[in-house]
């Protein structure tokens, strides 16, 4: 694996840790006083905590992948893999708003290409075509 696509994998990975403890810690704290004055409620809890799980996950993937390269991109793929799979399902699970139910194919695109570039940098994507061709 070259050193830029060392580097532009961990940052990518970085950005998806940072990404998620913010969300971590908006959940945590920010939201749950705001909105419970309005009167909407959620499980803040368990959003504060998925997202900071994920950044957990995706902080040391980005150092694994900045320290071991390709030995870390199998498994930066399946992370990111399951990490879109848990985003579905808290989408379809604990969205209900208008505006959730008529963006599903836009969030599909996201997901899909998020998928996509991460197997790029992983450099699976060639060799996925390779066995293809044999």
């Amino acid at each position: 694996m070259s050193p830029r696509r060392r580097a532009l994998g961990a940052l990518w990975l970085a950005y998806f840790a940072l990404l998620n403890a913010l969300r971590a810690l908006y959940y945590g704290l920010a939201v749950p006083r705001a909105w419970a004055e309005e009167g909407i409620h959620g499980p803040w809890g368990y959003l504060a905590g998925a997202a900071g799980l994920w950044a957990v996950i995706f902080g040391g993937l980005a150092v694994l992948w900045w320290r071991r390269g390709r030995r870390a991109s199998r498994w930066a793929l399946g992370a990111m893999a399951l990490y879109q799979a848990h985003i579905w399902a808290h989408r379809l699970l604990l969205m209900r708003s208008p505006f959730t139910a008529g963006s599903h194919g836009f969030a599909l695109l996201i997901s899909l290409l998020t998928l996509a570039l991460t197997a790029a940098l992983a450099g699976r994507l060639g060799a996925l075509r390779r066995k293809e061709i044999r």
